[in-house]
Parts: C-alpha cells; structure tokens; sequence
C-alpha cells in the first residue's frame, strides 16, 4: 500500500507547484490633499496603527519603531490574533514613492515588497498601495482567495486613511460592538439573486418601493430599520441570493416575506458610505474568525440600516450594523 500513498503525495505535489507562486495586490484611492502633505504622513511608519486595516482587529498589539519615517527605518508589530511581523524602508524619493521589505514572522513566515506610488492629479493625490508576494506552497490553491481578501483590506486602509487626512471626504468608520442577541423579527421582503454589482441596482429600487407601500400600512409597519438578510454569497463569484425587508408584525396572505429567529450575532457598526460595505463584511468575518466563533450558516447575515440616507446631511453619518449568525 505503501506506492499508493507516493502516488498520493506525488499527485499533491505536482498539483501544488502547478499553482502559480507569485501575486500581486494593487488597489488607489485620491485624496484631496497635496502630495507632499499625503507623502509625508504614510512614509511616518508611527501613523500606520492610526489607518491600518489590520490594527482594528486587535488595537492593543505591539508595536516598535525605529526611526520610523527614515530610510531602513522599521515598524514591527506583534499580535495574539494579528501575527507578528517586520516593515523596512527600502527606498524613498520625497513625494513620489516608498519601497517597503515586510516580513511576516507569525502566523507564518514569508516576505513581501511593497510599493507607494504618489502622482499630483486633478483634485489632490492619487495614492497607489502596491504589495508583490510569494504564495508559500501549501496556501497556493488558496492565492486567488487571498489575494482577494487582501484587495478589501487594501481599500479599506485607503479610505480610512484618506479620512484622517481629510475629515470630510467619504471615509468609513468601523467599531466592533462584539455578541448581541436579536430578537425574532418578520419582515415583508422583495427577494433578489444574482451578481453583487446587479443587486446595488435592484436596492435602489426595491427599498423605495416597499417604503411606499407599508409607510400607508400604519396598522402592520412596525417602523424599525431596513434590513438586507443574505442568505448566501459566492464570495470569488461575487454573487448572492438575498432579502430586502421592512420590519411587519405580520405577513398578508401572498406577501413576500421572512421570519428571522431570535438569536446571536456578532455585531459591527460601520459608519460610512455603502460602498465600503464589502471591505467592512471582510473585516468583521476576519474578527469571527480571529476570535474562533462559530457561524451558523443556517441563518442569513444580516445588514440592518440605522439611517435613512435621505434624511443624512453627509454620507459620513450613515449608519449599518453588520451582523454575522453565530450558534
């Protein structure tokens, strides 16, 4: 039996080396300030806990510096549930680019090169965060995913940064609220499956839409906030199958609708625009996950909407809880 398992482990092999090894993350943003303003606070390393897409998950963590806006400066940190890790200015020209070395020593060792482009464009700075990496072999089949969950981390990072620059550009904010108990709740709904990008366009209509019905319903609308119940989403096909409802007491014969049990959730409130909402949802699942929780997928996630955005003066002061089912 023994040539069955080389078999085995040579299949394995030979699958994992013909994953490609190497990629890359790229994702901009502007902000309406001066290159030499934008450059001068990123390639300070002591600003970095301020925006960092990561230091939100454990604010607490460790951090060192050594002369962190100068060339082989470094910033290094070191989390229970964020890892370990090193950055080193590697070069810098004033008000165009930082190249960065970061090493990652926990939860597994591998090196990245980092880049930060700085261009003068029409209405401020445009900021380009670039990492370069290798996939060590056995997260290979895992790259794409990765990758990707990287690309909402980058953005996110970007628009809080943006929004320390600036306070009044369109910039999330983010809070974890932790464990909550919801109550069970019926809502009349108007279902949607498809892709992402087609369900933004079928929201705008459908919210508005069930609003005028039930607002002249004063008997059954319960007058609590809107919600979006996901029921399942494809996360590398960037497709869902989803609820859009307002809260009822009850359902008339005929009517679309759901009943959501009571139960747990891990609950973050993300302040900001909606379009920050993918990058928040991969924020609060990775804090789920840090925190070893457990999702109960029979049960959908849930986006409940504090705010109406009609009734908001700026996009800033929208407000959306986040809420992931847990057993």
């Amino acid at each position: 039996m023994w040539w069955i398992l080389l078999l085995i482990l040579a299949a394995t092999l030979a699958y994992l080396f013909s994953r490609p090894a190497r990629y890359t993350v790229t994702r901009s943003i502007v902000i309406a300030k001066p290159a030499s303003e934008v450059f001068a606070y990123v390639r300070d390393f002591s600003n970095w806990t301020a925006w960092s897409p990561w230091s939100l998950h454990e604010p607490n963590h460790k951090v060192n510096l050594n002369n962190p806006d100068e060339l082989g400066g470094t910033y290094s940190w070191d989390g229970r549930m964020i890892g370990a890790g090193v950055m080193q200015h590697l070069s810098i020209v004033p008000n165009e680019q930082l190249d960065l070395l970061l090493t990652f020593l926990r939860p597994f060792k591998n090196t990245a090169n980092v880049s930060w482009l700085f261009k003068t464009v029409n209405g401020g700075t445009e900021v380009t965060w670039d990492m370069q990496s290798q996939m060590p072999l056995p997260m290979r089949p895992m790259q794409g995913f990765i990758a990707k969950m990287l690309g909402y981390d980058f953005a996110l990072g970007l628009a809080i940064l943006r929004g320390k620059l600036d306070p009044t550009s369109e910039h999330p904010s983010l809070n974890f609220d932790g464990v909550v108990e919801r109550s069970a709740q019926t809502y009349a709904t108007e279902h949607f499956e498809g892709t992402l990008m087609d369900m933004r366009v079928a929201m705008k209509e459908a919210y508005p839409r069930l609003w005028q019905s039930l607002s002249k319903d004063t008997e059954r609308w319960e007058k609590k906030p809107a919600i979006a119940a996901y029921h399942k989403v494809k996360f590398m096909k960037a497709t869902t199958m989803m609820d859009m409802g307002f809260a009822v007491k009850h359902l008339n014969a005929g009517e679309a609708g759901i009943t959501l049990p009571a139960g747990r959730y891990f609950q973050m409130t993300m302040r900001g625009n909606y379009d920050f909402l993918p990058s928040s949802w991969n924020t609060v699942y990775g804090q789920v996950k840090m925190l070893k929780l457990k999702i109960d997928k029979s049960r959908p996630a849930l986006e409940v909407y504090q705010i109406n955005p009609m009734e908001a003066p700026h996009s800033n002061g929208w407000v959306t809880l986040l809420c992931v089912p847990l057993k």
